[in-house]
């Protein structure tokens, strides 16, 4: 695909689907071993503007670009798009991506570093907002007062209204940075000690404050927020990043039924699915949609037994068979999970779900490492519950 053909050529209706059944359980298909670095923030610091939970790292989309793509300029999906990983990296390697997530927050995430201004033309900009400025009190106040400073609370009310106007890409790019910024356990942050990645309950951070004999303290947002883009643009994109970017889609579909786009159009699926009964990604990111302006709930699921989870990861590949072109690869990567006294190995498990489609199974990689700091925040112990490695299972459309 050149770049004089525009990614939104494939935007369509979809036909028929095939369906066959190729499964092989054979053991000499999984291949254990470390594919990819353990270590933190190896790769461009763009990835890590702003944290999501239950993300994987980039290493994990490269190393299966490079395995499974035989040329540049494919269109690699990611059908459960979390914070953008699998598109941008796919943009820093020579490809063009499509993200999408039921969850809108996702998307502007991913969507507002599709075009990243340069750190000089972020900073005149910056500098240029009034946040002072006295805004009108909300009925959701109080509640935030247990985060933040009243005059904290006020600039950042300010920067929100300024969003609602400005939709250019130094905004956008501002106020990613500021949703990374909104709470944390550090001077970085606006907010006074509360838990970084995700948002938790207003009642709860009371109990907090209480707790650790604290209040909040005024912390101007302006500073924070720059001395953070300076950090994340330390190291220059490659001079290709936007030839790629301008020309991603970003949807907010289900995984179901990506209806958008057409029958054979992608050359590459790498993603991962939200993990059974572990994670509610609307709940933990409560005060982002709040910063944002997001009216409407999203439709996300949470699976609450194995047989609903299968059930819905058996659509999301016959769909995924569907957009796939003939031949190319499917990697999802899942986690095993304690259920009760039962450990459960989700890697087996989507092996059937493709039973129906016309994805033959090829093989599994396992990625053995440590649990990070993140993950032991989540209270998720080793052989205990929540994933123990990546589990990635590629599956090849035969149709």
């Amino acid at each position: 695909m050149s770049l004089c053909t525009d990614i939104y050529s494939i935007v369509e209706g979809k036909t028929g689907r095939m369906n066959r059944n190729n499964l092989s359980l054979k053991d000499n298909k999984t291949e254990v071993g470390e594919f990819w670095t353990s270590m933190q923030r190896q790769s461009h610091p763009i990835h890590y503007v702003v944290s999501y939970r239950a993300s994987f790292k980039p290493e994990l989309p490269s190393f299966f670009m490079n395995k499974y793509l035989n040329k540049k300029k494919s269109i690699v999906l990611d059908p459960f798009g979390g914070r953008g990983t699998t598109c941008i990296q796919a943009n820093l390697e020579g490809h063009f991506g499509i993200h999408n997530d039921i969850n809108p927050v996702s998307n502007f995430l991913a969507e507002s570093r599709k075009n990243i201004p340069s750190i000089s033309d972020l900073e005149k900009t910056l500098n240029k907002l009034n946040l002072k400025t006295k805004t009108t009190e909300e009925s959701n106040d109080e509640d935030m007062l247990h985060f933040f400073h009243k005059d904290t609370l006020n600039e950042i009310k300010n920067l929100k209204k300024i969003f609602i106007k400005d939709n250019s890409p130094e905004i956008k790019y501002i106020i990613l940075t500021a949703l990374s910024r909104l709470h944390g356990h550090s001077p970085g942050f606006f907010s006074v000690y509360t838990f970084p990645q995700i948002s938790i309950e207003p009642k709860s951070q009371e109990k907090n404050n209480i707790k650790r004999n604290q209040k909040p303290e005024y912390r101007e947002v302006k500073p924070r927020i720059y001395s953070k883009m300076k950090r994340d643009l330390s190291k220059p994109l490659p001079p290709f990043y936007h030839e790629f970017s301008a020309n991603n889609l970003y949807l907010n579909q289900s995984a179901t039924n990506i209806s958008l786009l057409k029958d054979s159009s992608v050359d590459l699926i790498i993603t991962s699915p939200p993990f059974l009964d572990k994670v509610d990604y609307a709940k933990d990111n409560w005060m982002r949609k709040w910063f944002l302006g997001l009216q409407e709930e999203p439709r996300i699921s949470i699976f609450k037994n194995l047989s609903e989870w299968n059930k819905f990861i058996s659509d999301v590949f016959k769909e995924s068979s569907r957009v796939l072109k003939k031949n190319s690869y499917i990697v999802m990567e899942v986690g095993e999970v304690q259920k009760g006294n039962n450990q459960i190995s989700l890697e087996k498990e989507i092996i059937q779900n493709a039973k129906d489609t016309s994805l033959y199974w090829k093989k599994t990689y396992i990625n053995s490492q440590k649990f990070t700091k993140l993950s032991n925040c989540w209270k998720v112990d080793n052989n205990l519950k929540g994933t123990n490695s990546n589990r990635c299972v590629v599956f090849q459309n035969i149709k």
